[in-house]
């Protein structure tokens, strides 16, 4: 797998912030309409942020 850079990288669901390799970095994958969808976070806080507003 290539590494990544930020230009490339996909951003932050909630903040816009590239998400760059890191170890804060979370994913989560969900299914709509029968196709898998990547939702990416920069920090546990985003994610947070996030499931509240689901």
């Amino acid at each position: 797998m290539a590494d990544s850079t930020d230009e490339d990288s996909p951003e932050c669901r909630v903040c816009g912030t590239p998400v760059a390799q890191s170890t804060d970095q979370r994913v989560v994958t969900t299914v709509e309409d029968g196709t898998a969808v990547y939702h990416y976070f920069c920090s546990d806080d985003c994610l947070e942020t996030w499931e509240a507003d689901a």
